[in-house]
């Protein structure tokens, strides 16, 4: 059986409507499930009520799991480093030891989605590979990093079998604007607010935006992949835009002109974040499909259905 731990969240929603739809057994544990969401799935899927930081419920949880897809956050770059006592105590702790309950368990292979946007830090080569040296300036980084590193050790000492995917700026239907994070979702929610876009500095940061779907299907290849055994592989689409482009991209997909406000940067962002893709292609099998523009128009037309 396939666990999703934090099954409620945009990729976690996704992967599990995906695997459902394939017939996989799944155990979808977060601390809270839409009833809506619960109810539009028609699969396997036994919905499980948990926080991560209550070691005796995750004990629970993760009886007759072999393969462990780990999505739990409560972290952001857009928190800035405001929080990093609260990060550290929040996507530190409660994820070493739950990482130390599913060796306990025998879980046979464990995927974390880390951060390829900010593990890596400034100055990195572009496209960025896994090898370059990893350097964060913002809190989020520096958590995801503390968490690959636990799970590197359990993999050498204990004979984990691990899959750590670096994940780029995921976009797609059902996006919440959380956090500060997430620039498509901000965009949509900002103009149903009646706000201009906020935009920090010039606008000439550039990020590496991946469709979701493509996201789910190389959640998939790591779950099955035996290439990728104890492997750390960046996942995007190996291309960049600026914010500038982005907010361009969305106009002319909608035909709507969004007022911009543009604001300091923040001094835990990087100018540039693009991820080389090669070994995720290689080992996975695995290559993005959806342009961005396509992605931002799937995005767009389920978001004005969901306002009609």
């Amino acid at each position: 059986m396939i666990g999703i731990f934090g099954s409620n969240g945009f990729v976690g929603r996704h992967l599990v409507r995906r695997l459902s739809a394939d017939g996989v057994a799944l155990r979808a544990v977060s601390r809270r499930h839409d009833d809506a969401f619960i109810a539009s799935i028609h699969g396997q899927v036994e919905f499980v009520q948990a926080d991560i930081t209550d070691k005796l419920a995750m004990v629970s949880s993760l009886q007759d799991i072999t393969t462990v897809v780990q999505l739990v956050s409560t972290s952001s770059p857009g928190l800035k480093n405001d929080h990093m006592c609260t990060d550290i105590r929040e996507n530190v702790l409660p994820h070493v030891g739950f990482l130390r309950n599913c060796v306990n368990a025998g879980v046979e292979r464990y995927i974390f989605l880390s951060s390829g946007g900010t593990v890596y830090g400034p100055g990195a080569a572009v496209p960025t590979p896994e090898s370059e040296a990893t350097n964060p300036i913002c809190s989020q980084g520096l958590t995801k990093l503390f968490v690959e590193k636990y799970i590197q050790m359990h993999g050498h000492v204990e004979g984990l079998d691990y899959v750590i995917l670096r994940l780029a700026n995921a976009f797609g239907p059902g996006q919440e604007f959380r956090k500060g994070q997430g620039l498509v979702p901000a965009i949509i929610s900002r103009y149903r607010k009646g706000l201009p876009v906020r935009i920090f500095g010039d606008g000439l940061a550039r990020r590496d935006y991946v469709y979701i779907d493509d996201v789910v299907e190389a959640i998939l290849a790591a779950i099955d992949s035996h290439a990728a055994s104890r492997q750390i592989l960046n996942i995007g689409s190996g291309l960049s835009r600026s914010v500038n482009e982005v907010v361009d991209t969305i106009e002319s997909v909608t035909g709507i002109h969004f007022p911009r406000e543009h604001v300091e940067p923040r001094r835990t962002d990087v100018d540039v974040s693009q991820l080389d893709i090669t070994k995720a292609m290689q080992l996975l099998k695995w290559s993005p499909r959806t342009s961005f523009r396509d992605g931002l128009q799937r995005t767009v037309h389920r978001a004005e259905r969901t306002a009609d």
